[in-house]
């Protein structure tokens, strides 16, 4: 690009302004958008341009724009823009301004679409009045995200006030409401309420108060990214279990010793359970003791009241404990000696009859002498 520019820039200081313009095309035919030597060689082409023809050549200069636009990405077209729209207010017709600040609204990047729309809307009231600006602001509004298009309705409805339309400014204010956070967006709702106190009532400052609620209530629920809102929400720290049970105490005015931790309902810890176990077995070991001294039916009679006086001490006040009495229950099986059996020669009514040999299958079968 530089030896097109170097070129261009010779033939011109040679006075062949026609020959130079020729140059540009021939540069911008090898580096067209979005090559940054395109850029340079439009900047320069169309200022020599317009320097050299200035309102003379005012067709050709507006083909110029329309082809530079055409080609030009988003992001380099607002310079061109207002360079267009700077000649049309200079050598050509105000509406054609406002066509060319319109359609640089449309295609600006959304970065640059708020300054966009302020400069639209100023050369409006510039050329137009005031009153034509509404279309403009509106449609800025529901172009522009929420906090550009919140800014829009501050200055929609200042100018509104500066036209004695209040109810059409509480309206504009009512609609950007829900565009502005009031946690995030305090100024909007400062302005808001600087406006209701300058030419409101009572019953429209409430109807301002309850928009104010229910916005924020509807923001609450948007989930915000951390590292956005961190910044300026203060860090709660959360409470550990011990310094809430000190907190409650203090507040109950109740004693807690710090040695001791709180038993989680239903369980027992570990110290009761080898405790329990050991009362258990000794339960156990006496039961099986009066087992072997008292037979038949009478022991089970001093069982069950032994174990009754043994276990009737410890109370009713202990925890139940499911792990322990399945324990007690095997420990029992092995532990308890199987009852005596009951000699069949001491019961009334039974008689005797000798086993069959055949039975053993040759065995001779050993015991009380029989066979």
């Amino acid at each position: 690009p530089s030896h097109a520019l170097n070129y261009a820039s010779f033939l011109k200081d040679k006075k062949y302004f026609e020959e130079s313009f020729a140059a540009y095309e021939r540069g911008l035919g090898l580096f067209p958008f979005p090559h940054a030597g395109g850029i340079l060689l439009w900047k320069n082409y169309l200022t020599e341009f317009l320097e050299r023809y200035a309102g003379s050549k005012t067709p050709r200069a507006r083909e110029l724009f329309d082809r530079c636009l055409g080609e030009c990405p988003p992001e380099e077209s607002p310079e061109f823009y207002l360079l267009y729209g700077d000649y049309e207010e200079t050598h050509g017709l105000t509406k054609r301004a406002l066509r060319v600040y319109e359609r640089m609204c449309a295609s600006v990047p959304p970065s640059e679409k708020y300054a966009a729309y302020r400069l639209y809307i100023a050369k409006a009231i510039q050329y137009l009045g005031v009153t034509s600006a509404r279309p403009i602001y509106e449609s800025a509004i529901s172009s522009l995200e929420d906090g550009p298009a919140s800014r829009i309705c501050l200055e929609y409805a200042k100018m509104e006030t500066g036209l004695r339309e209040s109810d059409r400014a509480r309206t504009v204010l009512v609609y950007g409401a829900q565009l502005a956070d009031p946690r995030r967006d305090p100024d909007y709702w400062k302005a808001w309420h600087e406006f209701e106190v300058s030419h409101g009532n009572e019953e429209t400052f409430r109807e301002m108060l309850r928009v104010k609620r229910s916005v924020a209530a509807a923001f609450s629920t948007v989930n915000y990214n951390a590292a956005e809102m961190g910044g300026g929400v203060p860090k709660v720290d959360t409470l550990t279990e011990e310094a809430a049970l000190e907190m409650i105490a203090e507040r109950e005015g109740v004693e807690i010793d710090s040695r001791k931790k709180p038993l989680i309902g239903g369980f027992v810890s570990g110290k009761k359970r080898t405790a329990d176990a050991a009362d258990l077995g000794e339960v156990e070991r006496r039961a099986a003791r009066l087992r072997q001294v008292a037979g038949g039916d009478g022991g089970g009679a001093a069982e069950s009241s032994a174990a009754a006086a043994a276990v009737g001490g410890d109370g009713g006040d202990d925890e139940i404990d499911i792990d322990d009495i399945d324990g007690n229950e095997d420990e029992e099986e092995e532990q308890a000696p199987s009852p005596p059996m009951t000699n069949a020669k001491s019961v009334r009514g039974v008689s005797e009859k000798a086993i069959p040999t055949a039975v053993f299958g040759g065995i001779t079968a050993s015991g009380d002498g029989e066979s």
